[in-house]
């Protein structure tokens, strides 16, 4: 079965299958966790353009990366807009249907190291409201997050992010 997302894009029920199993897949580190996890499921199971970061009811996906070194730094990027530090991470590019690739992608242009999706490993869900903006109403993020461990780099910092 094929949806129709808002632009008139076939939209694969496939993407919301790869998520659900992944986080099926998924051990949850706690209560809290837990809950988030299947919340997450449960909008799965009726989502349409999980991937669409134009899909604001009640949100969408998204994909981030949490970079550890061997010589146990992290890496953070500092967020302009929301004024505090945090992980790289953001919104699936048109024709992107991996939340580990896109993790891996907002990873490497926001740290400005390579990372590649098979270097990263689920280890998180969280699901959080945003605010709204001029472009977007409130809606949630349904955060798929991932792990990545990395020689010890220095990590110069990429083209959008601080």
């Amino acid at each position: 079965m094929r949806r129709e997302n808002y632009t008139g894009h076939a939209v694969s029920d496939a993407i919301a299958e790869n998520l659900a199993a992944l986080l099926r897949r998924h051990r949850p580190a706690d209560e809290a966790e837990r809950a988030h996890q299947m919340r997450t499921l449960d909008w799965l199971a009726r989502a349409h353009g999980p991937l669409d970061r134009d899909v604001f009811e009640p949100g969408h996906a998204t994909g981030s990366g949490f970079v550890a070194g061997e010589d146990g730094r992290v890496g953070l990027i500092f967020h302009s807009k929301l004024k505090l530090w945090c992980q790289p991470g953001g919104h699936a590019e048109a024709g992107e249907t991996d939340i580990s690739a896109v993790a891996a992608r907002e990873t490497s242009e926001e740290l400005g190291v390579e990372v590649s999706p098979d270097q990263m490993s689920m280890f998180d869900i969280d699901v959080h409201t945003i605010a709204p903006t001029p472009k977007a109403p409130t809606h949630l993020h349904f955060d798929f997050r991932f792990l990545c461990v990395l020689p010890a780099v220095d990590l110069p910092g990429g083209s959008d992010a601080l």
